[in-house]
């Protein structure tokens, strides 16, 4: 019998149906529609959590955690930010227009750090016990020991541990509750962010604790010098106090027999010069499906040995690697004969400062018949460097299933009516990518008026809204010219091509520098529509947040990591 409206569908179809949406607006319109539909869109409107704690909005935690709300108990994820309050500016009298804004200014960040404290204090009291799958801090305030321990205790299906900054030891609580890490019998993830020696321990304990993980994350902030004169990094004769404290279980390395077996490996910071002595020894590489180096040194010793036959990972998809400073260019080359040696990549992201060139065209389209996501950036003093037409059409034409693309392209003139030859030249290569969703464009367009400064990421506020108004635009004409060129072709959806999301600039929120003016980092179009006065639709370039870029398209992972800035903020205190 065929179903005469959705209401007769099976369960199961409904429930299918409506894991396709995403926006948490449109989850919770849904739960407000009826009630079996309140049933399948309740988990997956709670089921991962965002909340920005120790500002005036801390109150409508005790809506979340109200025993009447049904959500709760399928809250699986929590991501906790510090709210920075905006203090409002004094009164005074106008200035001439010339004069720059001032700067907006925050509250204390302690004051609101410790409100912060005791506003985690009550979630995780109020929570229902055993529901969190992962626990996350995403600041670099100390969170405080006394809730890290409470989470322990009542959370016992945590599938990640962080060790990172908090108050007080970890270690005087780890010997006197060894229970804590050992009665957590779902742990697949261990996140170490060691920068002292009571740190140190306590990572090693949690690795002891549960050896047989899916997922390491190693960070390194380098403050453990201040601590330890010597030793710190491996060296030539022995390995360093990193590995020799945190990975102790699987000592001598030489003669390790049960080494790691990962599916995802991050490495950041660390000296990776002497690896092959200790890290290839205990962790099993050719297991890996994912690997992030970010800021190391050494990483080409590492490369070159990934590149051997019987160390080659026949089962990697994904490889992001940050790097700095590379005069003899010894890192890239290695890098290019690990993408040359291997097959297979379905993600491909490269942040660079100061590189002397390029990943090589070939050694990219070397996975050509997988490659779904590719980023490629490096930044020099003088500005973002840029492939080559030729070098860009050869990537076009071997990764032809690339659904997300992050490159630099030559620079245009938003104030003209047309782009520039060269931007054209980046734009036809582009057309061969028939499944691309996600485009973005590194460097900002210049304008003819000098609205953007010289680094070509900052802006005077009075000029933002003319600039923004340019940018888009450019974005109509680029969503434009690619529906043509799919009709033409017979791809896409019929009437358009698959292009969803075109963003300028790098990962982040556009804010205010120290000088009062706009720092622009990104500012992505999606596809909307437009209602003229006689009802008629037509299609539009519309403005979004970068933050919600993922709610109107899933494929857009690629503006939402970006592996320099990260680093970035990691070496910010």
């Amino acid at each position: 019998m065929t179903a005469q409206n959705f209401n007769d569908v099976p369960y199961d179809i409904k429930k299918a149906v409506l894991s396709f949406i995403t926006r948490p607006e449109d989850l919770k319109n849904l739960c407000l529609t009826c009630k079996w539909v309140r049933e399948i869109a309740t988990p997956q409107l709670y089921k991962k959590v965002l909340l920005f704690v120790g500002g005036h909005k801390d109150v409508r935690i005790s809506g979340l955690l109200s025993r009447s709300n049904p959500g709760v108990q399928h809250i699986r994820k929590i991501y906790l930010q510090l709210e920075k309050t905006v203090i409002p500016p004094p009164e005074r009298e106008e200035t001439s227009d010339s004069e720059e804004e001032d700067e907006p200014q925050f509250e204390e960040i302690s004051g609101t750090a410790r409100q912060a404290q005791f506003t985690v204090r009550l979630l995780l009291d109020f929570l229902p016990n055993d529901i969190l799958e992962n626990f996350s801090w995403q600041n670099w305030e100390p969170f405080q020991l006394t809730n890290w321990e409470l989470l322990l205790k009542k959370q016992r299906r945590l599938k990640a541990i962080e060790i990172a900054r908090i108050d007080r030891p970890f270690m005087p609580v780890l010997e006197k509750q060894p229970q804590l890490l050992q009665g957590l019998t779902n742990v697949s993830s261990l996140h170490f962010y060691p920068d002292n020696l009571d740190r140190l321990q306590a990572c090693a304990k949690a690795l002891e604790a549960h050896p047989k993980i899916e997922e390491l994350q190693l960070s390194s902030d380098r403050c453990l010098e201040d601590e330890i004169t010597e030793g710190l990094q491996d060296s030539s004769t022995r390995p360093g106090r990193i590995t020799r404290e945190i990975f102790q279980q699987f000592m001598p390395f030489d003669r390790c027999t049960d080494p790691m077996i990962l599916k995802k490996l991050s490495i950041d910071n660390i000296d990776l010069r002497y690896a092959a002595d200790t890290y290839m020894k205990f962790i099993k590489f050719n297991a890996l499906e994912s690997l992030v180096i970010g800021g190391c040194t050494g990483e080409d010793a590492v490369f070159a040995q990934l590149s051997k036959p019987h160390l080659r990972p026949t089962k990697l998809k994904k490889l992001r690697w940050f790097h700095e400073d590379d005069n003899e260019n010894h890192a890239l080359e290695a890098f290019e004969g690990l993408l040359e040696a291997t097959a297979g990549l379905e993600v491909l992201h490269v942040e660079t400062n100061n590189l002397g060139s390029l990943p090589k065209a070939g050694a990219i389209g070397h996975h050509g018949k997988t490659l779904q996501i590719l980023g490629v950036r490096n930044r020099m003093p003088q500005g973002l460097v840029m492939y080559e037409p030729d070098q860009f059409e050869e990537i076009c034409t071997s990764c032809l299933e690339l659904r997300q693309l992050s490159v630099t392209f030559p620079n245009t003139s938003v104030s003209d009516a047309f782009p520039s030859s060269e931007f054209k030249a980046f734009l036809r290569s582009c057309k061969k990518l028939r499944h691309l969703i996600t485009m973005n464009f590194q460097a900002w367009p210049s304008t003819s008026n000098s609205f953007v400064s010289n680094r070509g990421d900052k802006l005077k506020p009075q000029w933002y809204d003319l600039y923004e108004h340019d940018l888009q635009r450019l974005a109509q004409q680029i969503f434009e010219a690619s529906d043509v060129h799919s009709k033409e072709q017979g791809w896409g959806l019929g009437h358009r091509s698959m292009l969803a999301v075109v963003a300028f600039g790098a990962n982040g929120k556009t804010q205010f520098d120290e000088h009062g003016r706009i720092k622009l980092k990104q500012v992505p179009f999606v596809r909307g529509q437009k209602v003229d006065p006689f009802g008629d639709t037509s299609f539009l370039a519309v403005k979004t947040t970068w933050k919600m870029v993922q709610f109107v398209e899933t494929e857009s992972d690629i503006l939402n990591h970006s592996l320099y800035d990260l680093h970035e903020i990691h070496n910010t205190p």
